[in-house]
């Protein structure tokens, strides 16, 4: 053999590596690019079925707050069809008045947790201009007091 087919043999032996370690890098690389789309195939999925849950609880909770509203109409309907029947038919008063006195502190319930909720203000991140507070701009500061020069 001379040292131009020595030359070539190295040539084609470089090249038969070269393509086996980039079949080898390609076949690595593509494995990985299968497992990643396999992996957000499943993370969308899940996101999928974690919306229909949460579009189910909030369905489930709009039924149940309906039904809650339909049962406490529908107590108030019979407490005040009790009271009427009671006063037309009843000549106990002491019937009356404690059906009475019941309506009366469910009515005053409902109003008293309205009348809470109106008087309770949310809280203010600045002082007011009357009350002067930890929160005014010249909370904590005493006024400089300047002393003549002595001489």
């Amino acid at each position: 053999m001379t040292f131009a087919d020595i030359q070539w043999v190295y040539v084609i032996t470089a090249f038969l590596i070269g393509a086996g370690l980039g079949a080898l890098a390609y076949h690595l690389m593509n494995s990985s690019v299968a497992n990643s789309i396999r992996i957000r195939h499943q993370l969308t999925e899940r996101e999928l079925e974690l919306n229909q849950l949460k579009e189910s609880l909030n369905d489930h909770f709009a039924r149940t707050a309906d039904g809650l509203s339909s049962m406490s109409k529908q107590l108030k309907d019979m407490e005040d069809q009790l009271l009427n029947d009671a006063g037309r038919l009843c000549s106990d008063e002491g019937v009356i008045k404690k059906l009475t006195n019941t309506n009366e502190k469910t009515s005053k319930t409902q109003s008293a947790t309205t009348t809470e909720e109106s008087l309770v203000e949310p809280p203010r991140d600045y002082a007011s201009d009357k009350a002067r507070g930890t929160l005014s701009e010249d909370f904590g500061l005493k006024p400089e007091v300047f002393e003549p020069p002595r001489n």
